[in-house]
């Protein structure tokens, strides 16, 4: 895991790309320099990738696969040069997304996951991931508003039932990794959100500098 690899994660509608911003602003206010980038995509490789994903029917294997392709680019050419020149990287979804569509919701299991995963990052992680959770009827409401006659991509058009196997899959995620991921109740005003995700941030940032001093001394 890198200290400056955050990742956004969530259902559709629950606000990731709101808070992105709310936390490159934060870090750049101290001083930081931020990369945002986003999954499928962030490459040019990973656009193409994601243009297909998101508009194409498809086997869950394929998408899986795909997913994990665009994914070892992304990490090759964008997300590993930034770190290496000390920014921090900023992700819209990660691997915690093909875990909760590919792995719980579409049914394939998460040992076909980890082992890919294995295989592909070795390891390679955020340290910190922010889960954006809200019942699935209220982030469909939010996206039929924010995309009014706006044609829905292969995830929007699936049913709540299997909109809410995403959510438990999510959740499942952060039961299974509280130190890395942390739950933030999306249901709640924009500005309350970014409260509580700001508070996050700060207690992270308090433990990574408390870090750096021990391995200093």
């Amino acid at each position: 895991m890198n200290a400056r690899f955050i990742s956004f994660e969530g259902i559709d509608g629950a606000g990731k790309t709101t808070h992105i911003q709310r936390v490159r602003q934060h870090l750049e206010h101290l001083g930081h320099t931020c990369v945002l980038t986003r999954e499928p995509g962030g490459t040019a490789v990973g656009e193409r990738i994601r243009d297909v994903v998101l508009h194409q029917p498809m086997a869950a294997k394929a998408q899986l696969l795909l997913m994990y392709a665009a994914r070892y680019q992304h990490v090759c050419e964008r997300i590993v040069p930034a770190l290496q020149q000390g920014h921090w990287v900023l992700c819209d979804r990660f691997e915690d997304s093909s875990f909760a569509y590919q792995a719980h919701a579409a049914g394939l299991g998460s040992q076909v996951c980890d082992e890919l995963s294995a295989w592909v990052l070795d390891g390679f992680a955020p340290a910190l991931s922010f889960l954006f959770d809200l019942p699935v009827e209220i982030a469909r409401a939010r996206l039929q508003a924010r995309s009014a006659g706006v044609a829905e991509d292969e995830f929007e058009r699936q049913a709540l039932s299997y909109t809410q196997k995403v959510r438990e899959g999510f959740l499942l995620r952060a039961q299974a990794d509280p130190q890395r991921v942390r739950v933030v109740d999306a249901s709640q005003s924009e500005a309350e959100v970014g409260r509580v995700v700001v508070q996050h941030l700060e207690h992270y940032l308090a433990g990574v500098v408390a870090v750096g001093q021990k391995g200093q001394g």
